[in-house]
């Protein structure tokens, strides 16, 4: 399928894809019984298990070991054949179990498990929790909440990493600092553990994201009430759009198809700003915070995707160029 969900909870709320379950309130994770039965219920519960692979040369012919398959093997140790990837001997994974500890510490300090999601036959996996420490953003009736998101991929396409976001939850709406800053950092909230041999041995390293996820929250509410104050006119939102979708170079030759996708994604933006639409709260249709709103908006829920695995990365596990950018267009529009 497109969207290549395997499995996977989401409380109160199902997921864009309509797939998964969805559970009435928040598993207790308290014990290692209630971790491993919310695990299954993810489709966390399969280990990997490493088996030698011989590289046959291509002059020679000769057969060359060094090398391992990493087969998925399910519950009562039976494999179902699932070869999620082919590594050097040095290379080794981070379990599902090893990742649902780090969120557990983060769970034991406050935080709900929100999501687990399986995707690509296993290869990867998501855990998403949120903090219950709502604020508002000046003339905004919406909550905003600090999320976290861990990730990890068994097939060798990416390491262990987590990543702090505030979420506008009316929308769903997900930006970090870092990203309406437009700036590129490591930090002690957004984490990085890479698969070899010594990853383990870093798992108790990451426990310490809640400390920078409320410094996260925190810096993104102060960046929003600042946009919050800055007022625009009708002529800077006009600009705000048109740079935001822009028209090829005038020398470049564009079919009308192309002319008419490219109005019909800014009308969508304009459209946001309409006293009807919701998405924008009123007293915001017309501030540098509006816009980043409206910006938000399209590139999570309405600009168009490939699938929604590629929706759910862009929003959530990863930052977005996109939204990086936008900080600095709001600059210039309200400059000008």
């Amino acid at each position: 399928m497109a969207h290549e969900f395997v499995s996977g909870f989401f409380v109160r709320e199902p997921a864009w894809h309509g797939l998964g379950t969805v559970l009435p309130d928040y598993l207790p994770l308290d014990t290692e019984e209630q971790i491993q039965a919310a695990m299954k219920l993810a489709g966390h519960d399969f280990t990997l298990d490493a088996r030698p692979v011989f590289v046959r040369d291509s002059i020679t012919q000769n057969l060359a070991a060094g090398w391992q398959a990493f087969v998925k093997r399910m519950p009562g140790n039976v494999s179902d054949g699932t070869i999620l990837h082919i590594a050097k001997d040095s290379y080794q994974t981070v379990g599902n179990r090893e990742c649902w500890g780090i969120m557990q510490a983060l769970i034991g300090q406050g935080m709900k498990l929100e999501t687990a999601v399986v995707l690509r036959r296993g290869a990867v996996c998501s855990l998403l929790a949120w903090l219950p420490e709502p604020i508002r953003i000046a003339g905004d009736d919406s909550d905003t909440l600090p999320f976290y998101n861990l990730k990890w991929a068994h097939d060798g396409s990416g390491a262990v990493s987590g990543r702090a976001t505030s979420v506008r939850v009316v929308c769903m709406n997900t930006l970090s600092a870092a990203e309406i800053e437009g700036r590129s950092r490591g930090t002690e909230f957004d984490f990085t553990i890479r698969h070899t041999k010594n990853a383990v041995a870093r798992v108790e390293d990451a426990k310490l994201a809640l400390h920078g996820l409320r410094a996260a929250h925190a810096e993104y509410v102060e960046l929003a009430n600042e946009l919050a104050e800055q007022a625009i006119t009708d002529s800077q939102l006009d600009l705000f759009i048109r740079q935001f979708i822009p028209s090829p170079d005038a020398s470049v030759e564009i079919s009308d198809r192309v002319r008419e996708h490219i109005e019909d994604a800014r009308g969508a933006v304009r459209g946001l700003f309409d006293d009807a639409n919701p998405t924008i709260p009123p007293a915001h249709k017309r501030t540098a915070y509006g816009l980043m709103l409206a910006g938000v908006e399209y590139l999570d829920h309405i600009r168009a995707y490939r699938s929604d695995e590629s929706r759910f990365g862009r929003s959530l596990l990863r930052e977005e160029p996109a939204k990086a950018k936008l900080r600095t267009l709001i600059k210039e529009v309200v400059a000008a």
